[in-house]
């Protein structure tokens, strides 16, 4: 044991940081003890602001773990909830000695727990995290508890205690011994008292059963903010600025979104990228034609045109500060052409219901539906087999690159695979065929139109090499030994730089396919007769 060690140095600065660990964290429980030679202990309390120069005048703990005096019942049978008034435990211990075992752990007071609204998720007693729920469905961790630590997040604490006219106590006590102490270390006995502002301990220096015993036992007090202020207190929503325009000196003019007269209809314009973190969680977020959400916002937006997406600027103060950051990230300035399209004016400013989304993802996903329920009204059965549960993210998560970037493109490429010839309603398309045995998926759906008279090679030549892409997937590339995936490829016209031109035309020939059986079928929706 090094001199310092036994002088408890390390726990001097412990406690001189007031127990402040990193990215605003205040230990509040530990249980540091090595052995019987090396005992280290914190635990807490509440004390109210009359009673703080009481408890600031010695060292001692204001009450021990699991003698926390609440709630207290007294021989007359009073009952209090506190055992003294202004003196409160943040943190409760249990125990309990059951016939097969003996069970303990530290819960947490329920008034803090309730105050915060906090949400507690973990794997038991001794291991759980208590999270901030914000009204956006965000978690913040504001206080966890592990077997020999507790820590809570200090600005939580500190709102609490100022609502509550409250001071927060961390008692620590620390103990070391050694069997002998090295002469040249030249240490003496002591019974020193250290008080500073914030913190009061006694550092005791004597011999006990043949060794000797250096203690340091004390508390720091931790106040609370001068000014109350709490999570409740929403004041005014902060509205970030957007482009808006150009100036004659080729400035760019930034307007911030917060609603003004005669600024309803101002545009601002954003990459197509913005909308890829929302794509990337399609069970928290939705995209459509028209707007972009979860269950905590939804924001109005044209996703109808190809190289960008235009907002009206007032529409974006409905987003949540941070989901506003995000957007603001990918504004654009103006350029010549710019405006909204034609499906969305009709839509949101005249209120017509335009008939189709004009970009080929969109388009795609919308006639997937339509043709599917045509195809069932006709037959009595769905070409496409509907996608289970687990896998209903993948038709919401489906959207056109952005740019060119492989992992992308064979993501995007496979999902539209999954949603069409993995599909395929085999059982239907097979029945009152004799087929072979060998004979599956593509195969089954052309033998089925021939013997409806129907032959489109063309249809089948690109959907077969479609299945060839997705064989010849290998993490997120493709095989170069895969002979089938290769000729796609050729088939395409792959190369390094085209990889959203070829998402595109492959989201267009699966189009076409739609739109060629619902020819030659004669497709069309049922009418309600009247």
């Amino acid at each position: 044991m090094e001199k310092d060690y036994f002088l408890l140095e390390d726990k001097k600065k412990e406690i001189e940081s007031k127990f402040l660990i990193k990215n605003g964290w205040l230990k509040i429980y530990e249980d540091d003890s090595k052995d019987f030679d090396d005992s280290a202990g914190i635990y807490c309390c509440l004390i109210s602001n009359d009673k703080v120069e009481k408890y600031s005048k010695d060292y001692n703990w204001p009450f021990q773990m699991g003698s926390e005096g609440k709630p207290s019942v007294y021989g007359d049978n009073t009952y209090k909830s506190n055992d003294e008034e202004g003196l409160e435990p943040f943190l409760l211990y249990k125990s309990f000695s059951l016939q097969e075992t003996s069970i303990k752990y530290i819960d947490v007071a329920e008034e803090f727990v309730l105050y915060f609204r906090l949400y507690e998720k973990g794997n038991d007693k001794q291991n759980r995290t208590f999270y901030y729920v914000s009204d956006y469905g965000e978690l913040d961790e504001v206080l966890t508890i592990e077997p020999k630590l507790i820590k809570v997040k200090i600005k939580y604490l500190r709102e609490y205690i100022t609502m509550r006219d409250m001071n927060f106590v961390v008692s620590y006590d620390f103990m070391r011994l050694l069997k002998k102490i090295p002469t040249d270390w030249n240490i003496k006995h002591k019974d020193e008292l250290i008080k500073e502002t914030d913190f009061i301990y006694s550092h005791l220096i004597r011999n006990v059963s043949n060794k000797t015993q250096s203690w340091v036992m004390g508390k720091v007090f931790i106040k609370p903010n001068e000014v109350k202020k709490s999570h409740f207190d929403f004041g005014e929503s902060k509205n970030e600025s957007f482009i808006i325009g150009i100036d004659d000196e080729g400035e760019l003019i930034y307007e911030d979104c917060g609603e003004t007269d005669g600024n309803h209809f101002k545009v601002t314009y954003f990459k197509k990228e913005v909308l890829n973190k929302y794509y990337n969680e399609p069970n928290k977020y939705q995209v459509d034609g028209f707007s972009v959400g979860s269950k905590f916002f939804r924001l109005k937006i044209d996703n109808n045109v190809d190289e960008y997406i235009p907002v009206f600027l007032t529409n974006l103060r409905m987003l949540p500060e941070l989901e506003q950051l995000h957007w603001k990230q990918y504004n654009i300035p103006p350029k010549e052409g710019m405006n909204i399209s034609r499906t969305y004016y009709k839509t949101m400013i005249e209120g017509q219901w335009a008939e189709q989304p004009e970009t080929a993802d969109l388009l795609f996903k919308s006639k997937y539906k339509s043709f599917n329920k045509k195809w069932a009204d006709k037959f009595g059965w769905e070409l496409y087999k509907p996608l289970s549960k687990t896998d209903e993210y993948l038709f919401t998560a489906l959207h056109k690159i952005t740019s060119n970037n492989v992992k992308a493109f064979c993501e995007q490429t496979l999902t539209i695979v999954k949603l069409t010839i993995d599909r395929l309603n085999e059982k239907e398309l097979a029945k009152g065929l004799n087929l072979d045995s060998k004979v599956r998926g593509i195969g089954k759906f052309e033998k089925f139109l021939e013997s409806k008279g129907i032959n489109i090679p063309d249809m089948f030549e690109f959907l077969r090499n479609l299945q060839n892409l997705r064989s010849g997937l290998i993490a997120h590339t493709f095989s170069e030994s895969n002979k089938d995936c290769k000729k796609a490829i050729k088939y395409f016209g792959i190369e390094s730089d085209n990889y959203a031109k070829v998402l595109e035309e492959i989201f267009v020939k699966s189009l076409f396919t739609f739109n060629t059986l619902e020819k030659y079928f004669e497709l069309s929706e049922e009418k309600p007769s009247g």
